[in-house]
């Protein structure tokens, strides 16, 4: 010890026992004290912040929606699978609550309605107005009218919001985070000739896993929120969830949905189960960043995201 700290024993008067040993400062205003596991705490949540800030650097923007929802988008019959997977994509548009939750691009332009078949790549004009009519009529989209030609769009944060979650998703662990680029990617990818890689119909596998998505380990489960009651699920258990006669149907329209070649879904089996893990760089539900363990079935595409 320096001659301004000394290790001392603490002892009972009455016995001479020891009870402990103490460090004793003489000069305390030279010195902070520090608690080593308070210490130890501060620094594995620095770390932890400093994980997070740079899978958020590469996953990039996001955007969040319900479990509930999808729940309720699943069986609502109004709307076809295809049109299911145009209503998330558009949700990536949505602009934050305070200014508005408008469709709206990343440079800040409104995204119009003369301007949205375009942007959902859809040919066909009647077919077009027909999804549109049951956007308005459902309250998925109100219109905001400048004047003939200039109509704004603004979305319902029931369906997706951008911003501070309400104290009720939160606390419901409701919420449910997918990132902006890879969706939109999902969605417009074309191959050497083209042709989209994806349809519509198809990508909609993707979306309505999500509520089923397990917040620490992305892999799909029942009761996902629920530590002690969280189940993984098996591709039979989804086929049968999801009504479908084979389950290799189901299993062959999982993964065929790549994003630029790289997974979207990747398997951990052992010697009775196959399970489903979802790329976290596409939908993701926790605070904290993903951990190696999820993350190694995706290393391309945090090589690839890093390069963009």
């Amino acid at each position: 010890m320096t001659k301004n700290i000394s290790i001392q024993d603490i002892a009972l008067l009455e016995t001479g026992e020891k009870l402990e040993q103490v460090g004793v400062i003489y000069n305390p205003d030279d010195y902070n004290v520090i608690n080593k596991k308070s210490e130890a705490r501060k620094k594995a949540y620095l770390l932890s912040r400093k994980e997070k800030s740079e899978f958020d650097a590469l996953a990039g923007r996001f955007t969040f929606t319900l479990a509930s929802t999808i729940i309720k988008l699943n069986n609502d019959k109004r709307f076809s699978q295809t049109e299911k997977t145009r209503i998330m994509y558009l949700g990536t548009y949505v602009s934050y609550q305070e200014k508005g939750s408008y469709l709206m691009h990343c440079n800040g332009k409104y995204v119009l309605k003369n301007k949205l078949q375009s942007l959902l790549e859809m040919t066909n004009k009647v077919e077009f107005y027909k999804f549109y009519n049951k956007l308005l009529l459902a309250g998925i989209i109100q219109e905001e009218k400048l004047n003939k030609s200039t109509i704004k769009i603004m979305w319902s944060s029931e369906y997706n919001f951008r911003g501070k979650a309400s104290p009720e998703a939160l606390k419901e662990k409701n919420l449910i985070k997918t990132y902006d680029n890879q969706i939109r990617e999902l969605y417009h990818e074309k191959d050497s000739k083209g042709k989209k890689v994806h349809t519509a119909n198809n990508l909609y596998t993707l979306f309505m896993l999500m509520p089923y998505v397990q917040p620490e380990s992305n892999m799909i489960c029942l009761h996902p929120e629920n530590e002690t009651d969280s189940c993984p699920l098996t591709i039979k258990d989804l086929a049968e969830i999801f009504n479908y006669n084979r389950t290799n149907d189901l299993k062959r329209k999982l993964f065929k949905i790549k994003l630029r070649g790289m997974p979207v879904f990747a398997t951990i089996s052992n010697s009775n189960y196959t399970h489903i893990v979802v790329n976290p760089f596409i939908v993701y539900r926790s605070n904290k960043a993903p951990s190696d363990a999820l993350l190694i079935h995706f290393k391309d595409t945090a090589k690839r995201t890093s390069k963009k």
